[in-house]
């Protein structure tokens, strides 16, 4: 077993366990990409939906590898980018009629 590395030491809290000890399965917190998943909510709230609907899909593969836990907020992302961009699909379609059943634009 090769000794954790010095940035590492001491992440553990616990004195009494020897330097390296890992207490838990999968990849340590600062190696973890759930930073993906908090970024395709971050977009999608602000109404970036292209954003936010590829890093939900980048977040998701991420989890499914197993480099990241955050499966709910990668959805909630993903949700926030295709909800996003069929409202705006839904509206254009809603303005667009209502153009057209104005009698559109009269050219000049």
């Amino acid at each position: 077993m090769t000794p954790a590395s010095s940035e590492y030491l001491g992440y553990v809290g616990h004195p009494e366990l020897p330097h390296g000890y890992h207490p838990y399965l999968g990849r340590r917190p600062d190696e973890r990409r759930d930073w993906l998943a908090d970024a395709s909510v971050a977009a999608g709230v602000a109404l970036l939906f292209p954003a936010a609907i590829v890093l939900g899909h980048l977040a998701l593969r991420a989890v499914r590898a197993g480099e990241a836990r955050s499966e709910r907020r990668a959805r909630l992302g993903l949700a926030l980018g295709y909800g996003v961009a069929a409202a705006a699909n839904v509206a254009y379609l809603v303005l667009a009629a209502q153009h057209a059943m104005a009698g559109g634009a009269t050219a000049a």
